[in-house]
C-alpha cells in the first residue's frame, strides 16, 4: 500500500488548512449574527441585470462565450482593465501587462509561484491577509512580519527588518501589502507611507505585490489614494478584482505586471487552468461596457459605509474598557484590539450567546495578535450589527 506522505511532495505536506476556513462549521449556524463573513453582501448584487446581460452573452455570443479562451483573457475586457489602470495612474498602461485571474486569489498564487524559491523571503503586515499569505507560504516563502499602525505598514521597522534580513544574508524577494483598507486591520497606507515604501523597494531591488481589491469602495467616492503602480509601474505587481463591485461568483479578477512577469504568470496560468471561466469574463466585459458596473458604485459605498458607521457607533457605545480599534475609510473591516483577553478562547462563548467574529491571530505570522479580533460589517443589516457588537461586547468584559 502506498504511503502518501512519503509520496507528497515537500511543498504538498508543508500545505496547510487556512485558519479561517477551519472556522466555517462553527460559524454555520444559522442563528448567529456573523461578524466574521469577511464577503461583500448579496444584496449588492444585481441578479436581475446580471441574469438578463447572462441570457445576452449566451445567446448573441454562446459560440465564442461557452468555449475555451485565450489564457490572457476576453480581449474587451483586457481592454477595459487597461483603461481602468490609465484611470488609477498607471499612464504606461497596455494590454501586454495584463491577465486575467480566477478570482485575485490565482493572481497571488500565480505571482508567488513565479517569484519564490524554497527559503526566499516575503515581507508581509502584521496583520496581514491569510489568502496572501497562504499564497507565499505554499511556494516555499518564509514569511517575516512588519508592523502596522494607524498609517499602515511601518517604514522605520520594514528598513530595520530588511537591514537585518541583509546583514544575516538572506534573500528576500519581494513586499505583499493591501494599501487601501487592508484585510483584517482596515488601515489605508497613508500618502506619505506610499512613496517611502517605492523608496525602499528601489533602494532594496525588491518587488511589491498590491493587492487592491477594495479599490472602489472607499466611503468617499472623490478621495482616492495613489496607486503604488502608479508611482513606479517597474517595481510594482498590480493586483484587483471585479468581485467586490460586481459579484465573487464571477470569479473575475486581474494582474497588472511588468511585461516580463506578466508573460511568465501567462505560461503559469497555461499550466494550471488554460484560462478563466470564458463565460463568466464575457459576463463581467458587458457588465462593464453597458456601464451597470460604474452605475452601482455609488450605492455600493453608502452600503458599506453606514454598516460601517453603526459598527462604529456601537463599538463606542460598548466596547470593554482599554479596547481599542481601527477606524476604516472603506473596505469590510475593523480590527479590535483588547489586552488581557484570548480572542480564539473567547469565541465559542460568543457563538453560544449568538454572535460570531474571526480571532486576529492567525493573521499574524509571527505568532502574536492573540487579543485581537477582526470584525466584519460586511454582511449583515446595521440594526444586526448593533445587537452583534452589544452582545459581542458583553461577553468580551465577562
Amino acid at each position: 500500500m502506498i504511503d502518501y506522505e512519503v509520496t507528497l511532495s515537500t511543498i504538498a505536506q508543508s500545505i496547510k488548512q487556512n485558519d479561517i476556513r477551519k472556522l466555517t462549521a462553527l460559524l454555520a449556524r444559522g442563528n448567529v449574527i456573523s461578524l466574521a463573513a469577511g464577503a461583500p453582501s448579496a444584496e449588492t448584487f444585481p441578479i436581475e441585470e446580471l441574469a438578463e446581460i447572462s441570457a445576452r452573452v449566451i445567446r448573441e455570443n454562446g459560440v465564442t462565450a461557452l468555449q475555451y479562451g485565450p489564457t490572457r483573457g476576453n480581449r474587451s475586457l483586457v481592454e477595459h482593465v487597461v483603461e481602468t489602470m490609465r484611470a488609477r495612474g498607471a499612464t504606461e498602461s497596455s494590454a501586454s501587462r495584463v491577465v486575467l485571474t480566477t478570482g485575485s486569489q490565482q493572481g497571488l498564487d500565480l505571482t508567488a509561484r513565479i517569484l519564490i524559491d524554497p527559503g526566499d523571503v516575503a515581507i508581509v503586515e502584521l496583520p496581514g491577509y491569510i489568502g496572501g499569505i497562504i499564497a507565499l507560504h505554499n511556494a516555499g516563502a518564509e514569511l517575516v512580519g512588519v508592523r502596522q499602525d494607524t498609517e499602515g505598514i511601518s517604514i522605520a521597522h520594514l528598513r530595520e527588518t530588511l537591514d537585518r534580513l541583509r546583514r544575516e544574508g538572506r534573500r528576500v524577494k519581494l513586499i505583499y501589502t493591501i494599501p487601501n483598507f487592508q484585510n483584517p486591520s482596515g488601515v489605508t497606507l497613508s500618502a506619505v507611507r506610499r512613496k517611502d515604501l517605492i523608496s525602499i523597494a528601489q533602494d532594496y531591488n525588491l518587488l511589491i505585490i498590491e493587492d487592491d481589491p477594495y479599490y472602489e469602495l472607499n466611503f468617499d467616492g472623490d478621495v482616492r489614494p495613489d496607486a503604488l503602480v502608479a508611482m513606479d509601474a517597474s517595481q510594482v505587481i498590480y493586483l484587483s478584482s471585479f468581485s467586490k463591485v460586481l459579484a465573487p461568483g464571477l470569479r473575475t479578477a486581474w494582474m497588472f505586471a511588468p511585461d516580463e512577469i506578466a508573460a511568465k504568470c501567462e505560461l503559469a496560468k497555461e499550466g494550471a487552468d488554460l484560462s478563466s471561466s470564458v463565460l463568466d469574463q464575457a459576463i463581467v466585459a458587458e457588465a462593464a461596457r453597458s456601464g451597470l458596473i460604474e452605475k452601482r458604485l455609488p450605492h455600493i459605498r453608502q452600503f458599506y459605509h453606514l454598516r460601517c458607521q453603526s459598527m462604529l457607533d456601537a463599538l463606542e457605545h460598548n466596547a470593554p474598557e482599554g479596547a481599542t480599534w481601527t477606524r476604516p475609510l472603506g473596505g469590510f473591516f475593523i480590527l479590535m484590539q483588547i489586552e488581557g483577553i484570548n480572542a480564539a478562547n473567547a469565541l465559542p462563548r460568543a457563538i453560544e450567546e449568538g454572535v460570531a467574529y474571526v480571532p486576529g491571530q492567525p493573521f499574524f505570522v509571527d505568532g502574536s495578535g492573540s487579543s485581537t479580533l477582526r470584525l466584519a460589517y460586511s454582511k449583515e443589516s446595521p440594526e444586526k450589527i448593533k445587537e452583534g457588537i452589544e452582545i459581542l461586547c458583553r461577553v468580551l468584559k465577562s
